[in-house]
């Protein structure tokens, strides 16, 4: 299990230390940030904090195939609740849960995980409920994927649920319909004495389990939750509910002055002594915190090493997969760029499937958080302007990420790969870095960032191809983005025109830099959903076909027309051109 521990930042330390349990897939992404700046917070004020990501999620190991998921979540909090109490050396722990993460926190708490109180943010009494509404989202997201891509959508196994690009297998899916937070045998080992339930922006708190809990014992507090559409709002446009985490704060110092001794827990949760016992007997003691993890993959061990990278403005963030046994500097290693405003573990977790497997290949692999993205330092807020994600100090971090690894005598020659913004950086470091022999580009929104031709692009195939008005009838597209680029579009239209006049004469700036990077033996692997439209554009100039010129450059199309690879075809069709493409990379030897 993967964790991020924030400890305070002055002498004066809370009582209570409190673990974050994450919500589920997509809304997972989206909060991350949010998440981290929550737990800053929490710090400040003197709180000990641990972010978790569960097994088989995030940077955490498995896979969501793996057997018992269920029951390795409820075991995984439990155990991190224990560490964190032996580890802060406070008192009592609280949990902080935000969906399927509240489910998980409640289940815990009943198998006798240390774990005194609870904030419940978006949280059912049953398990049924978080799947239905999963399934929910997963059918409307398989339609519209239909009807942009002509039958094309999930394509999941009999039983899966998917949404936003991630799943559950059949058997978790069905294990979670199994659990009831209400059922008599739900704490044969203990409750919280305490518990907070925050409404989601106007959508009352689960009445059944709010019942349940005072019926049990349980000082339970109604909260407003506004903020939560916007917590789990597209990666670059969330933002933290600062209300939400202010009032938190507040109901955290209003515990007991003994809320963290055995007695008072007995006497607030009416635990017996059996109980208490039950529930000091899953202090994990052989649990402990290390860092770096081993893994095994394919049968080959790997390891994985979290990575701070010093920077004028505070600290970039990555996980390095290698080889366990390493013998000396290898010839490739890779660097995995994030997705857009994606954590790095990329898009539907790729970059972490993609990472483990090409260091099992003898490939080291680092994922990689540039500034404001992740758990790397920075204004997050900044990148709400998309043209934020493509400014020229992004792919300085990206070499000094290289330098790094180039000082860890980790690889000689790099790849580097990415999706949307991270394409663009890949095709950058490319042309900047001698290191970089090779860039696999997903989905590329451009490879030079023009404000006002990206509008004229925008205006182009967003307001004059009719199947892009369906799209706009049908929500798929925001009409605010619409009405934006139709007001600015004239005068848009008018500036390219000039710019183009004025470069009349003037060799293409992208072909210049392709027959750069063909000169220095540079490989380029374009890979393009259906309809992306760079990918319309350079097909259009006919540079895609010009096999002649720059003989470096291949092209490969995946199905569907999702620009993050949600279908699970899509996704999995994309592992296959990458690791061929890696393949083709470790065969070769750079002029």
């Amino acid at each position: 299990m993967f964790g991020l521990l924030h400890t305070p930042h002055s002498d004066m330390q809370r009582d209570a230390a409190v673990l974050i349990c994450p919500p589920f897939g997509w809304e997972d992404v989206c909060s991350y940030r949010s998440r981290r700046e929550w737990a800053e917070q929490l710090a400040t004020a003197g709180h000990h904090v641990l972010r978790i990501d569960l097994p088989s999620t995030g940077d955490s190991g498995g896979s969501p195939e793996d057997p018992d998921r269920l029951a390795a979540w409820i075991d995984a909090v439990g155990s991190a609740a224990g560490w964190l109490l032996a580890a802060s050396a406070r008192p009592r722990v609280a949990a902080i849960g935000i969906g399927l993460g509240g489910l998980l926190a409640c289940a815990a708490t009943a198998d006798g995980a240390p774990i005194d109180e609870i904030v419940l943010w978006a949280v059912p009494s049953l398990g049924s409920v978080f799947v239905r509404e999963l399934r929910a989202f997963g059918r409307m997201e398989s339609s519209r994927l239909q009807r942009r891509s002509d039958g094309n959508g999930q394509h999941l196994p009999a039983g899966y649920v998917g949404a936003g690009g991630f799943v559950l297998s059949a058997q978790t899916a069905e294990s979670l319909e199994g659990l009831d937070l209400v059922a008599d045998d739900a704490h044969p080992a203990g409750r919280p004495r305490r518990v907070l339930m925050l409404e989601r922006d106007g959508i009352g708190v689960d009445e059944r389990l709010r019942e349940h809990l005072e019926q049990s014992g349980v000082a339970v507090r109604v909260g407003l939750g506004v903020g939560y559409g916007a917590m789990t709002a597209e990666p670059q446009e969330a933002r933290p509910p600062l209300d939400v985490f202010a009032s938190v704060q507040t109901w955290l110092g209003e515990a007991p002055a003994n809320a963290g001794t055995p007695a008072a827990r007995e006497a607030g949760a009416g635990a017996s002594p059996g109980q208490e016992q039950a529930r000091s007997a899953t202090l994990p003691a052989v649990v402990s915190c290390r860092d770096t993890a081993e893994l095994t993959i394919d049968g080959v061990r790997i390891r994985e090493t979290p990575l701070s990278i010093e920077q004028p403005f505070g600290l970039l963030f990555g996980v390095l997969a290698e080889p366990a046994e390493k013998t000396g500097a290898q010839d490739l290693g890779a660097v995995l760029l994030n997705a857009g405003a994606i954590r790095r573990i990329g898009p539907n977790r790729m970059w972490v499937e993609m990472a483990r497997r090409w260091a099992a290949r003898g490939v080291p692999s680092l994922r990689l958080d540039l500034e404001g993205l992740g758990d790397a330092d920075g204004d997050a807020t900044r990148f709400a302007d998309v043209a934020e994600l493509y400014v020229p100090e992004l792919v300085v971090q990206v070499r000094s990420a290289i330098d790094v690894l180039c000082a860890r005598r980790a690889a000689r020659r790099f790849v580097l790969a990415g999706l949307c913004s991270g394409a663009y950086w890949s095709f950058h470091g490319a042309l900047q870095d001698e290191r970089v022999v090779a860039a696999f580009m997903l989905n590329p929104r451009t490879l030079f960032w023009n404000a006002t031709l990206e509008n004229v692009r925008y205006l182009r195939r967003g307001l004059l191809k009719p199947s892009s008005w369906r799209m706009i009838l049908q929500g798929d597209v925001r009409f605010s983005r619409v009405s934006n680029v139709a007001l600015h579009a004239p005068r848009s239209v008018i500036q390219h025109v000039v710019e183009r006049w004025r470069a009349h004469g003037d060799s293409d700036e992208l072909d210049l830099a392709l027959d750069q990077l063909t000169s220095l033996d540079k490989r380029l692997r374009f890979v393009f959903s259906e309809e992306e439209p760079l990918y319309e554009e350079l097909e259009r100039q006919g540079r895609l076909s010009s096999g002649e010129r720059w003989p470096n450059l291949e092209l490969d199309l995946l199905p569907g027309r999702d620009h993050t690879l949600r279908p699970a075809n899509s996704q999995q069709r994309a592992h296959d051109v990458l690791d061929r493409a890696l393949e083709q990379e470790l065969a070769r030897t750079p002029a």
